[in-house]
């Protein structure tokens, strides 16, 4: 099974709805929230390329967008139970993600306004 480490809340909500975050290797990926499964959040994670992250974070292109560019190789969903400073890990899935109701509405783009992030607010 692989693991990422968080490096950075992207959008928070009460809660941490989207993170970005790295592997050993420092590809980046993106988890953003889908439910909750009993006191742990789960989250859908892709692998996405670094430009295509800048290009979200900058507010040229939507959480949708960058999500599915990123499943073209595969997805992952993962559970965290607050504690984004211990690793995360990915259980690899089978099925088309556009077959599930993980992925957001199109249009949704980053906020300018930074969120605090968890293992610096204790949050």
């Amino acid at each position: 099974m692989s693991e990422i480490y968080y490096i950075d809340t992207l959008v928070y909500y009460d809660g941490v709805q989207v993170f970005e975050g790295r592997d050993c290797g420092d590809h980046a990926y993106v988890g953003a929230m889908i439910d909750t499964v009993g006191d742990a959040d789960r989250y859908l994670v892709v692998n996405v390329a670094r430009e295509s992250l800048s290009h979200f974070k900058a507010g040229a292109k939507d959480l949708r967008t960058l999500l599915l560019e990123g499943t073209g190789r595969r997805w992952y969903t993962a559970c965290v139970r607050d504690d984004f400073a211990q690793p995360i890990a990915l259980e690899p899935q089978e099925a088309q993600v556009t077959d599930c109701d993980f992925l957001p509405e199109p249009g949704f783009y980053l906020p300018t306004v930074p969120y605090p992030s968890p293992a610096k607010s204790g949050i």
